[in-house]
């Protein structure tokens, strides 16, 4: 019994370290309206998946002001990876290639304008 409990214990020493999970970093899931630009919204979804600039990203991390994916997927189904600039602000609203996105209230869409 001794050799199977030290051979468990070897067996989890030896495992490689799971990624740190940095999806906690994301802001809460909704939709992103653009302030005072007409550029697409902003998805946030749980599990840490996010649409951004027309793309379907899985697994995304967030740190220091930059979010990244190896799984974003684009029309016509093509995989790509993708890493761009991402803020967080205090109050809760994003930032992203100089705009500023505000989390939608209501029912999607976005309004106009």
């Amino acid at each position: 019994m001794r050799t199977l409990n030290l051979a468990a214990a070897l067996a989890v020493l030896a495992a490689p370290a799971a990624a740190e999970d940095t999806t906690w970093m994301l802001p809460p899931a909704g939709l992103y309206c653009p302030v005072g630009a007409d550029v697409l919204p902003i998805s946030i979804r749980e599990g840490g998946r996010m649409g951004i600039d027309a793309l379907d990203c899985a697994a995304v991390r967030l740190e220091g002001g930059r979010v990244w994916s190896t799984a974003c997927y684009a029309n016509g189904g093509s995989t790509v990876s993708y890493d761009t600039d991402f803020e967080v602000t205090p109050s809760g609203a994003l930032m992203h290639d100089g705009v500023r996105f505000q989390r939608r209230v209501g029912p999607a869409p976005c309004p106009a304008g």
